[in-house]
């Protein structure tokens, strides 16, 4: 195979794509999605216009792809962070503090995983539905059982809970309210304990 530089055609193809994400998560997170152009990406990667089109049909699907490395890196963190031993509240405690860290960590990232994909298009509501629905299932499993025959739904329950933590990082990070990360954990906590103890009571 022949190499340039040191590295292989499809290790600088690799590089290129790389350099269009980091590009577009700096603006996408400045700006805003809507307000972000391919040429302004290619500007802000140091790349010709050829190399876009190399790695993305369009921007809705680096927006996608955004996004993904976003949820992927913090949910890793998420499972890393995450007591499996602790009582499910704690758990949820654990991993909402991990969240809030990471957001607050890197604020252009909070900003594309909660505001810029929503209404964005098609393809990426699909992939934004399918990063919740993993939230959805780690919540889920943290709720008490149900009865096969009970009248509620554990995953429509858990997805409910993550619907509401999702708002509340929402809000605080755009400083909606002024609620310090500790404060924040706490009430997403609180959220889950009070469907959790619903739950038990519906079942005792």
């Amino acid at each position: 195979m022949r190499t340039y530089g040191g590295k292989t055609s499809e290790e600088r193809r690799a590089d290129r794509r790389a350099r269009l994400i980091e590009a577009a998560l700096e603006l996408f997170g400045a700006q805003g999605f809507a307000a972000t152009s391919a040429r302004a990406v290619l500007r802000q990667a140091g790349l010709i216009d050829r190399y876009f089109t190399e790695s993305f049909a369009g921007m809705e699907e680096l927006l996608a792809e955004v996004h993904d490395e976003i949820h992927n890196a913090t949910f890793s963190a998420v499972a890393a962070a995450v007591d499996r031993t602790a009582e499910p509240a704690e758990q949820m405690r654990q991993m909402v503090d991990t969240i809030a860290r990471e957001l607050e960590r890197d604020p252009r990232a909070g900003r594309v995983k909660l505001i810029e994909v929503v209404g964005a298009g098609p393809l990426v509501e699909t992939h934004r539905r399918r990063a919740l629905h993993q939230y959805t299932d780690a919540t889920a499993a943290l709720l008490p059982p149900l009865p096969p025959d009970a009248s509620l739904n554990r995953e429509a329950l858990a997805a409910a809970v993550v619907a509401g933590i999702n708002g509340l990082l929402e809000e605080w990070l755009t400083k909606s309210f002024d609620v310090s990360r500790e404060q924040l954990v706490s009430h997403a906590v609180l959220l889950f304990r009070g469907v959790e103890q619903a739950m038990r009571e519906h079942t005792g």
